[in-house]
């Protein structure tokens, strides 16, 4: 059975707002994952919650998650249909869940190379021909 401890950090977990977390949010962007896979998003989301609040016992929170799920019946938000997508479009309205994209390139310096280029195909062949030559 769940402490009275764990459950108020679970409960306080379940009212996090991550979606206004820029530091989670920052996390996240850099976490390669489809937004389908809410398993990864969650797994993210407890260990940030873990690293930065209180720690949370993963295995302890899905048990007391599934056993209160009937008690916290939230309706999901449901994805926007195609047609619905193409009228925010038309009517100018921003998508939700798009990420925006600047146009223009990084202002940064690009860095140099510090790697050496690999052999190209004939170049190897003519070192291995080289060896050869020498040898004999």
């Amino acid at each position: 059975m769940d402490s009275q401890d764990d459950i108020a950090v679970f409960q306080a977990f379940d009212a996090y707002d991550f979606e206004h977390d820029p530091l989670f949010q920052l996390g996240l962007q850099s976490i390669e994952y489809n937004r389908e896979n809410t398993k990864v998003e969650e797994e993210a989301k407890i260990f940030y919650y873990s690293r930065r609040i209180a720690p949370i016992d993963q295995e302890k929170y899905t048990a007391w998650k599934l056993a209160n799920k009937s008690k916290n019946v939230e309706a999901q938000p449901r994805s926007a249909s195609f047609a619905e997508i193409v009228g925010m479009i038309t009517r100018g309205e921003t998508v939700p869940g798009i990420r925006q994209i600047p146009d223009e390139l990084s202002s940064l310096t690009p860095s140099t190379s510090t790697s050496i280029a690999p052999r190209k195909p004939w170049e190897q062949q003519q070192q291995s021909d080289d060896n050869t030559q020498t040898s004999k």
